[in-house]
């Protein structure tokens, strides 16, 4: 039997869901599975921090530590963004989470351990990245939603998410800094880390849910749909996405069957 054009679009559609819950599942379930799998399976304390979880144990936690961050990086680089500004922004993200997992932190350094490394480099430039896409180009499909009050809703939410992402990993390198090495307390390190990979997470949650909302996606794949022009430059600047046909309808509700396909 022929597959309609309908069919296909939705294909799409729930291929793109899939896709961002499946990176939100990842992000949300790694440090339960590190602190609880890593007691279980290899009788660990909670570490010092996610990173520790790669040196610990018999290497399970490792295998579990780098296999998320390899697959979260794979599904940021072959999700593909509105706008070329935000596809590079979601492509250097993935290459630096992947960094993080090539280069991992130093250990039984103790005190000589270096403050500064290339793992801790390339965590905090993925959360930048992220950040960047939350602050300036997750907005980009908002006048697409049926009112402004949702607009204004989730213009707020991102932008709360972005900071979130900035401000986790430099608390989590300050509390490294304070900290001793041997001190009890640096568990709070793997708790603030924990925070920030849960905003992560959330950011792709409200993004499936504003985008099912406008419809963005079934939109675009019909043709609907187009911004304006724009260039590098404009990397700070909003780059709306507007019908094509400025006479088109917006979607009257939120409780559009699109709302409930996720």
């Amino acid at each position: 039997m022929e597959m309609e054009s309908r069919d296909i679009r939705e294909h799409v559609f729930t291929t793109y869901a899939n896709l961002r819950i499946g990176i939100a599942i990842l992000a949300i379930a790694l440090p339960f599975v590190l602190s609880i799998g890593g007691y279980i399976r290899e009788g660990l304390s909670l570490q010092d921090s996610m990173s520790a979880y790669y040196h610990s144990g018999g290497g399970a936690m490792r295998d579990v530590f780098v296999g998320v961050l390899f697959a979260v990086g794979v599904f940021l680089y072959l999700y593909k963004g509105v706008t070329t500004l935000e596809n590079n922004a979601l492509n250097l993200a993935a290459i630096f989470l992947i960094g993080v997992a090539l280069f991992p932190m130093e250990w039984g350094c103790g005190n000589s351990c270096s403050r500064i490394s290339l793992h801790g480099i390339f965590a905090v430039l993925f959360f930048l990245s992220i950040a960047y896409v939350c602050i300036f180009r997750a907005s980009d499909t908002l006048d697409l939603l049926p009112d402004l009050a949702q607009v204004r809703h989730y213009k707020r939410i991102y932008k709360i998410l972005g900071f979130g992402m900035i401000i986790s990993p430099f608390i989590a390198i300050l509390l490294t800094f304070i900290l001793q090495p041997l001190s009890q307390a640096r568990s709070t390190v793997f708790f603030v880390e924990a925070c920030g990979v849960f905003v992560f997470a959330f950011y792709w949650i409200i993004k499936t849910r504003e985008i099912s909302i406008s419809g963005y996606e079934k939109l675009a794949i019909s043709g609907l749909l187009t911004t304006r022009r724009y260039r590098p430059m404009d990397v700070l600047k909003p780059i709306s996405v507007s019908y094509l046909d400025k006479s088109s309808p917006k979607p009257q509700a939120p409780s559009d069957a699109l709302a409930g396909e996720v």
